[in-house]
């Protein structure tokens, strides 16, 4: 699995504003996996696909690499209540078009805020001061995860947003393809019990 524990001033520029952040970007593992946690296997689809051209990411001086979190990625915020804060800690970071396996703490049930960075600009407007233009593909949200005790992976779906050419979705579907995920999960994973079923439940926002 690869983490990032805490995230500083790079990374709070990166991620637009959130100020510390754990980020993760998938599951190596079910032995990465402890009680506190539940791995999510899905996938997230954008019509028509996003393209790496499409995307722009400068944000200076790079050293964290955080511009791995953006391109041909969705960023998605987890929380234990179903309402975005700005200093929402943690997040998950899903390839597109990928079957994802994601370790999410069971206490963050809820996908508080999704999105695909498609620019992330830093502009210096003085010598001590900058300001980022960000646009991003907004997911619907909030959304919730149906873990249960006893879970250790559960499948969400494929997340199939449609997108009009100003990167506004105008349309989200949640479709069943838990067969051709198990397989995914199997050549991952082995012979561990397949994922429970728990497509992603859609809330009313609050």
């Amino acid at each position: 699995m690869r983490l990032l524990a805490t995230l500083g001033a790079a990374a709070a520029l990166a991620t637009a504003g959130c100020a510390s952040v754990t980020v993760s970007e998938g599951v190596g593992s079910l032995s990465e996996v402890g009680a506190d946690s539940v791995v999510l296997v899905g996938k997230i689809q954008v019509i028509p696909a996003v393209k790496p051209e499409e995307q722009t990411f400068r944000a200076g001086v790079d050293v964290f690499n955080m511009r791995r979190h953006h391109i041909g990625r969705a960023i998605l915020y987890v929380s234990d209540q179903p309402k975005y804060q700005e200093r929402t800690g943690n997040a998950l970071n899903p390839a597109l078009e990928e079957t994802f396996f994601l370790k999410v703490p069971r206490s963050q049930r809820f996908m508080v805020k999704g999105s695909v960075t498609m620019a992330l600009v830093a502009r210096a407007v003085s010598a001590r001061q900058s300001v980022v233009d960000h646009t991003e593909l907004l997911f619907p949200a909030p959304v919730e995860f149906d873990i249960r005790p006893g879970d250790k992976a559960i499948y969400v779906g494929t997340l199939r947003l449609h997108r009009d050419e100003f990167h506004e979705v105008t349309k989200a579907e949640i479709r069943d393809e838990y067969a051709a995920a198990v397989v995914d999960y199997r050549n991952k994973f082995g012979a561990a019990p397949a994922p429970r079923k728990a497509l992603l439940k859609p809330l009313t926002r609050p």
